[in-house]
């Protein structure tokens, strides 16, 4: 019995323990008020999925935390004063005096010690957060000021800010003309003002625009925003930016304080550890409307994708840029082109469902499945962009359209949320970027919806790049909610799949109107 405890106890280790391809190998250093704080070697601050993980007993012993660790219920307690907190390892959420509070990833096992995310820290340990992507560093400082110094301080900063730039011919963040998705503008410099603006103006609007949080995550820049609003996006070259404007949006104080103010004025996200980006950075704008500015300093040029929903949520994802046209296939004379997308493929696996299976697979699967429909329909010739798992730019999706004339562009996908959301996300969206597409997306949602089965989540308008660029009618199909249990469940099999796929091919033969075509009307 003696035995098989331990290969019990070595699986379920091995289930904690997150898989290697979503760690970073290099451990960071760790400081607390500019003095080095030694952590276990097997448990330095780390990114972990795209957050930066901090070891939590190390860090709340120099505070005066006490802790209790429960191993049954892989439980962390943590107390001081008047504050309790309990923590679960693999639990996206922590009990705070009483009250649930979700975290941006779930606390991990590194030896014996307990990794959560750093902005957990910052916000139930009351410390100004900073992780330095450059040096691999993670900076705690311990608030010592009241609010008021605070913004005491910041306009100190801000004037000293000003008279220097005034001196200066270089000025590393002064105003610039905003420009249009595809307009270039050589120039280094990005728009800001002083923080103690934006928080005079957070205090006298009671119904502000507030930013209440900024996170980059693989690929993609997210904003939450405490009500639906319409972002400026521009791209900067000299170098290679991409800059994300918000009128009248201010800085919620709880999320600005978790950063510290730079000498130019800006904060910079604490977790932007992608190859592609070399920082990201926020401030208040000037100009007689304010704003926010949030700029995507990358290494090398990318394109980008946007999409917004009425939660005030938006979200810029990055993609690369293409410079090889798409060698395509011959026309079949008297047929309507209808170009058929399955998202992402190859290295890009799209979102992850719930049991860990991948987006590419499920759109690849019913996109071969509505080929497979159509493949000897006398009104319609369809166009895979992919028949195989291979990665097309975004570019050349839209340009194999482009060049064939298609009449129709429909690009098949599977939604996800966070982990945070805990899986309640579920539902079919149909997504299209110009007015033109909006019959097309009123026919095609329609018979996404009686296919799937799944909730009614309505038509939306997003920048996706393959929509936006097609010069046809063109949608984006959201099937279901990868994230949900009960939507991946459904997705994944081949009844529902089959479903969906006859539910495109219904939409498209409705909106074209061949559904009554034959060979002979044809000849």
């Amino acid at each position: 019995m003696k035995k098989y405890s331990w290969v019990i106890l070595a699986a379920i280790l091995v289930w904690l323990w997150p898989s290697s391809t979503h760690v970073n190998a290099a451990a960071a250093d760790l400081f607390l008020d500019g003095k080095r704080i030694e952590a276990p070697a097997d448990a330095r601050p780390e990114m972990v999925n795209g957050k930066v993980m901090v070891p939590l007993r190390v860090v709340g012993e120099q505070l005066g935390y006490q802790f209790k660790w429960e191993p049954q219920a892989y439980k962390i307690s943590i107390q001081k004063n008047s504050t309790d907190m309990a923590m679960y390892v693999g639990r996206t959420s922590a009990d705070v005096n009483g009250k649930t509070v979700s975290l941006d990833a779930p606390p991990v096992l590194r030896g014996n010690s307990t990794m959560v995310p750093l902005r957990f820290v910052g916000e139930q340990m009351g410390l100004k957060v900073d992780w330095n992507n450059k040096s691999k560093s993670v900076n705690l400082s311990q608030k010592t000021t009241t609010p008021q110094a605070d913004q005491q301080s910041q306009s100190q900063k801000t004037s000293q800010m000003s008279t220097e730039s005034n001196k200066s011919t270089q000025k590393p963040f002064t105003t610039t003309a905003t420009t249009t998705k595809t307009t270039k503008v050589d120039k280094h410099t990005e728009s800001a003002s002083s923080p103690s603006k934006q928080q005079n103006a957070e205090q006298t609007t009671a119904n502000a625009l507030l930013v209440q949080n900024i996170s980059f995550e693989g690929d993609a820049l997210k904003i939450s925003l405490n009500k639906d609003a319409t972002p400026k996006v521009s791209e900067m070259t000299g170098p290679d930016r991409i800059v994300v404007d918000l009128p009248g949006a201010s800085l919620a104080s709880d999320f600005s304080q978790l950063f510290p103010i730079r000498k130019d004025g800006t904060q910079a996200l604490t977790n932007s550890d992608s190859e592609d980006v070399e920082e990201i950075r926020f401030a208040p704008a000037d100009g007689q409307n304010g704003g926010v500015r949030v700029v995507i300093a990358l290494n090398q040029a990318r394109d980008y994708e946007l999409s917004t929903n009425s939660r005030g949520e938006l979200t810029l994802h990055l993609r690369e840029r293409s410079e090889n046209p798409v060698v395509t296939p011959t026309h079949v004379e008297g047929r309507r082109i209808v170009v058929i997308d399955p998202g992402h493929g190859g290295k890009d696996p799209g979102a992850a469902s719930v049991t860990g299976r991948r987006e590419k697979e499920f759109t690849l699967a019913v996109a071969l499945k509505v080929q497979q429909l159509l493949q000897n329909d006398p009104a319609i010739q369809v166009v895979m962009t992919r028949d195989g798992d291979t990665y097309p730019t975004l570019d050349e999706r839209a340009q194999l359209a482009n060049d064939q004339l298609a009449s129709v562009f429909v690009s098949i996908h599977g939604n996800s949320m966070p982990a945070s959301n805990n899986g309640k996300a579920n539902g079919s969206e149909t997504y299209y970027a110009r007015q033109e597409s909006l019959s097309l997306a009123t026919t095609m949602h329609k018979h996404l919806v009686a296919a799937t089965g799944f909730k009614d989540n309505d038509i939306k308008v997003a920048n996706h790049l393959v929509t936006r660029k097609s010069q046809m009618p063109a949608v984006l199909l959201e099937c279901g909610y990868l994230s949900n249990p009960s939507d991946e469940a459904a997705m994944f099999t081949e009844e529902t799949q089959e479903r969906i796929a006859q539910g495109i091919v219904d939409g498209l033969k409705e909106y074209l109107g061949t559904e009554t075509v034959t060979t002979e009307s044809l000849n």
